[in-house]
């Protein structure tokens, strides 16, 4: 019997030993650390109890009641639990330690641990007279080497932001990052930079967003099935981000600015957008919503990667649609490629706010971005016009692409121009009262299709602007096709003061042009037309025009080989209209100027200086 109450007595102590071992003393209450507009305060470190016994360095701890405070933004966690950790006790307690010398990314880099677990975090932010209010649940991040994160993830998370005006509720599903460097991040609001232009560090790698949903308080609502992207950039500015975001908060909290304060606004602006950058990022399945207005949108993809090397800047959105009770408006691609705001920003960066006050027409150019390409294509539009006055009437079109590029700048002026249209498509209204509307139906077109483009360039090296295309072109109709070379175009063609740059094209040389007219049944139909109002036939007019034509032109501009070359081809078209094509080149190899044509007197002199060929097809 004694055998059995010792042993006893034994399992009783064991499971209470294993208990107590179990038990977590707070080993530092209430601990409060602050500086540099960053405080940090925690109610309690927990460790277990065999470890605070034998003061070793634990590799489970929590933290209970913790708040951290960075410029204006605060987080608050009622429990937060480490696994795993392989720092050393010193660094832990440096980490928390209200007296260390050490910058906090410093001692950041110094933790490591398996896995940090906080059932809650609330993070409280203002910027401005808006305050935004979020709370991210079953937040984890696993993989911490030296204050690196391999993985962070959170479970849901819901948002409230509002001002004075409004407020709106954001809630969102499962959230990933991976990659953090939180070192790196905590120095870009801690840090000053001493030089603006310091390359960007890598932030983060690859991160997810799922199920987002925004809902204003009057209905209006957004949802977003998924947002991920790459390689978030960030550097920091003269003030620290901590100190930018600061004078965000101030500036916007007033209601008027004064001159110097919008001067400043305007520049610490143009260093923090030239402070960030992100690899890649996209959207997939919008779907707006305004139950007020009656209206929904979708939009299938939006996306932006950055420029690397030598590929360009892109920035698209994909099955764009609007729709209200009245109709729809409907997109299927709109890109931008090989743009860039990055001259804007750093002139900015470089203006002082007193020079932004009152800019001259050098530094206004200087502020001028890269556009790069603008496409739209699928162009689908289909509602009501209830202009102010008039009968409502349906409106339908479609246009298969829309195109404007303006790139290679010099002095800030693009020197490649792109503009045009192809297949603008719409029924003709039949009962509409505008004059040229009305002629298109009165010569029998009851849609119309049409397309128009215009493309030029400079060449700094030859001096020469080359007109690539001019062109308009209409189904049924026929199409009109202009190209040309300007030679002796200089560099001051560009150059900010007018009175330098209306010289300097005034010196400008034409060397070439060529004309290109097809036909394809507008000629018939005006035939047919105006034979019908002169009660006569279109054989006839047909004539009528030809002969005119081969007489007058002559008569108008001479009766030199051009003339009469010019006036045969254009009377064999009318004739038997195909396709005219006319060829005019300067006699002198460095072109036809300005000047030159300023010093003759009749059109036939002008003609002597070139040489002209045309021919009928």
């Amino acid at each position: 019997m004694r055998l059995l109450h010792r042993s006893g007595v034994c399992a009783l102590a064991l499971l209470a030993g294993t208990a107590a071992l179990q038990f977590e003393p707070a080993v530092v209450p209430d601990l409060v650390v602050g500086s540099d507009g960053r405080h940090l305060s925690v109610g309690a470190v927990r460790v277990p109890l065999w470890s605070a016994a034998l003061a070793q360095t634990p590799e489970t701890f929590s933290l209970e009641n913790v708040r951290f405070g960075f410029g204006s933004a605060t987080y608050e966690a009622k429990r937060i639990d480490l696994a795993g950790v392989t720092s050393s006790r010193a660094d832990i307690e440096a980490l928390l330690s209200s007296s260390s010398s050490q910058p906090f990314a410093e001692r950041l880099a110094k933790v490591s641990a398996r896995q940090i677990s906080i059932p809650e975090l609330r993070v409280r932010q203002t910027i401005g007279p808006e305050t935004q209010e979020t709370t991210h649940r079953n937040v984890v991040l696993t993989d911490i080497v030296q204050g690196r994160i391999g993985q962070a993830s959170a479970e849901t998370t819901g948002a409230a932001i509002s001002d004075s005006r409004t407020t709106f509720s954001v809630s969102y599903g499962r959230m990933t990052v991976s990659d953090v460097d939180l070192p790196t991040f905590t120095r870009l609001y801690e840090t000053k930079a001493s030089d603006a232009s310091a390359p960007l560090a890598r932030i983060h790698g690859a991160f997810s967003i799922d199920d987002i949903n925004l809902v204003d308080k009057d209905g209006a609502s957004i949802k977003v099935a998924r947002i991920e992207g790459r390689d978030f950039m960030g550097r920091p500015t003269k003030d620290s981000w901590a100190g930018t975001t600061e004078l965000f908060a101030q500036l916007g909290a007033k209601d008027d600015l004064s001159a110097d304060e919008e001067a400043r606004f305007v520049s610490v602006l143009a260093e923090f957008l030239t402070a960030f950058d992100i690899g890649h990022v996209e959207a997939s399945g919008f779907e707006l919503k305004d139950v007020s207005e009656g209206s929904t949108g979708r939009i299938r993809r939006l996306a932006y990667t950055a420029a690397t090397g030598s590929q360009p800047a892109d920035a698209r959105a994909e099955g764009f649609e609007v729709a209200d009770k009245n109709g729809a408006v409907r997109i299927e691609t709109l890109s931008l490629t090989g743009f860039s705001i990055k001259p804007t920003l750093e002139a900015l960066k470089s203006t002082s706010p007193e020079a932004l006050r009152e800019l001259d027409p050098t530094a206004m150019r200087a502020l001028l971005p890269t556009l790069g390409t603008l496409r739209v294509a699928g162009i689908d539009i289909d509602t009501l016009n209830k202009d102010e006055g008039r009968k409502p009437d349906r409106v339908k079109a479609t246009v298969r692409e829309f195109e404007f590029t303006a790139d290679q700048p010099f002095k800030a002026v693009p020197t490649n121009i792109r503009l045009g249209f192809r297949n603008l498509a719409m029924a003709l209204p039949a009962e509409s009262q505008e004059d040229g509307i009305k002629d298109l139906i009165a010569l029998g077109y009851q849609n119309l299709d049409l397309s128009f483009m215009l493309a030029a360039s400079w060449n700094e090296v030859t001096s020469e602007l080359t007109l690539r295309e001019v062109s308009a072109e209409g189904r049924d109709m026929g199409s009109v096709n202009l190209t040309g070379t300007l030679s002796n175009v200089s560099r001051d063609v560009f150059d900010p003061d007018t009175a330098v740059a209306s010289v300097a094209l005034v010196d400008a040389k034409a060397k070439s042009v060529d004309l290109t007219v097809q036909n394809a049944g507008l000629f018939e139909r005006y035939l047919d037309k105006t034979a019908k109002e002169q009660k006569t036939t279109p054989e006839s007019l047909r004539r009528t025009y030809g002969t005119a034509a081969a007489v007058a032109i002559p008569a108008i501009i001479g009766n030199s080989d051009q003339a009469k070359t010019l006036s045969q081809a254009i009377a064999r078209f009318i004739a038997k209209p195909g396709r005219l094509t006319i060829n005019a080149q300067a006699k002198d190899p460095n072109g036809l100027g300005v000047a030159d044509l300023m010093t003759l007197t009749e059109p036939a002199d002008a003609l002597r200086k070139l040489n002209i060929t045309a021919k009928v097809e």
